[in-house]
């Protein structure tokens, strides 16, 4: 069971996995590091030019009486290095040799100073201190043929830079390095986590939305499959409720027709009335049902149209129909989604703000992830109590119930089921001192094109 679940595209594979990528790596790259440091941080002597001159200043002192040679070595002392002369090895520094590696320098001052016995010691500040030692900079000693030495020191290492600084670079790139990698590893992980939240988001704005591709590690794959099974249950409740609601609806036609029929034999003339009026109503509620529940079953594709267009066009109408309604905002803002549906769903907002507020401005604004459309209106305005319950089907705010004086009640509701059906929302504001503005809030974030994946 544990073999096999090993063997399988599993998360606890991959982690493991990108820990050892991760830690192999990180080894490797900070062993080029530390090969390129070595030659930058640390050069060798042979390529930082001290033993050219070395070499040059210990030939002197070689031709040189020994009496002179101090005065030599102060003359040939400058600001990068000090060259002291001893009479014998013993007089040397008792620092002088802590084993430093010379990279081939040996060979090459041999071979400057034509001497293949000539001896060389050095030590450094780092291995001094490991050794106890207290000294400071870098020491170079070279011996004469008269077993007299030539030393030469520097207070810093001015080919190099500070231990602690290479030290803390060295560090600096091992965290880097790690970092890279963990991220580069771990994207892989990431991925299907990713695509998960954005098949989310989709049937959260869009209950139609086609299943998510299942990819990716045997749990995320999991996931995935209860995630579609899930969408796939209740797109089918929906279905069926919406089918349900639309049959009873149709259904209830038939009954209504009846009872027309049957009212022209009432032989009471006001009664005769008062039955049509209410029979006009139920049918007239009955059409707009249907005509709710076939919206919100047809799947308008998804396009991308120019949305501001689209609310001119809408306000246009109702120029010639002689209402008086103004626009002003974006004139070119471009958006993805179902004109036909948001068309009507922009209709419904300012019809309804034309029967009950009298003259219309319309206007629109983009945010960094919004476009906001906003609808103000001259009237009594609507109770904050009330903001939310306008949205109920078949509410209306108004007490007379006549039909003249508003619709059935399912202008909103129609209106906000296709704004969420994009994702966004509509709210209402109330103005001071009077009218009411609605906020039809359409989100930025394109909604995906046929044919592309969630």
């Amino acid at each position: 069971m544990l073999v096999s679940r090993w063997s399988s595209d599993t998360i606890a594979r991959w982690f493991a996995a990108n820990i050892v990528i991760a830690v192999i790596a990180c080894i490797g790259l900070n062993a080029l590091f530390l090969q390129f440091a070595g030659v930058w941080a640390r050069p060798s002597l042979i390529e930082t030019g001290l033993l050219d001159q070395a070499a040059a200043i210990t030939r002197v002192m070689a031709t040189t009486p020994r009496t002179s040679r101090p005065m030599i070595a102060a003359a040939a002392s400058n600001q990068l290095y000090r060259v002291a002369w001893y009479s014998s090895r013993a007089e040397l520094p008792p620092n002088a040799d802590c084993g430093v590696e010379l990279y081939g320098g040996v060979e090459k001052l041999r071979k400057l100073l034509e001497r293949p016995d000539t001896r060389v010691i050095g030590c450094d500040q780092e291995r001094a201190m490991r050794r106890g030692a207290a000294m400071q900079g870098y020491t170079l000693s070279i011996s004469l043929p008269d077993d007299s030495w030539v030393q030469f020191s520097t207070a810093f290492r001015s080919w190099g830079i500070d231990a602690r600084l290479r030290y803390a670079l060295t560090v600096a790139f091992v965290v880097m390095s790690s970092i890279l990698v963990a991220a580069l590893a771990s994207r892989r992980l990431a991925r299907p986590m990713e695509r998960f939240a954005r098949a989310a988001q989709r049937f959260g704005a869009d209950v139609n939305a086609p299943p998510m591709q299942v990819k990716g590690p045997v749990e995320f794959q999991s996931a995935m499959n209860a995630f579609n099974d899930m969408q796939a249950r209740i797109q089918r409740f929906i279905t069926d409720r919406t089918t349900m609601l639309a049959a009873i609806s149709h259904d209830l036609r038939a009954p209504l027709t009846r009872l027309r029929l049957r009212g022209e034999f009432v032989e009471d003339v006001e009664q005769q009335k008062k039955l049509f009026r209410d029979v006009d109503e139920m049918q007239a509620m009955v059409n707009s049902a249907l005509s709710f529940f076939r919206d919100d079953g047809i799947q308008e594709a998804i396009t991308r149209f120019n949305l501001s267009e689209m609310v001119n066009t809408v306000l246009d109408d109702f120029r010639d129909a002689g209402e008086n309604v103004s626009y002003h905002g974006l004139l070119n803002e471009v958006y993805v989604g179902r004109p036909l549906s948001l068309r009507r769903a922009i209709t419904n907002v300012i019809d309804n703000a034309i029967k009950y507020g009298g003259s219309v401005s319309v206007s629109m604004r983009a945010t960094h992830s919004d476009v906001v459309i906003v609808v103000d209106d001259e009237g009594d305005g609507i109770p904050s109590e009330l903001h939310e319950t306008v949205f109920r089907p078949f509410f209306r705010n108004e007490p007379s119930r006549s039909r003249k004086t508003g619709g059935i009640g399912l202008g909103l509701s129609a209106a906000r089921s296709t704004v969420r059906g994009h994702g966004g929302d509509i709210l209402l504001v109330n103005r001071q001192p009077r009218g009411l503005s609605v906020h039809v809030m359409l989100p930025r974030t394109e909604m995906p094109l046929p044919g592309q994946n969630a």
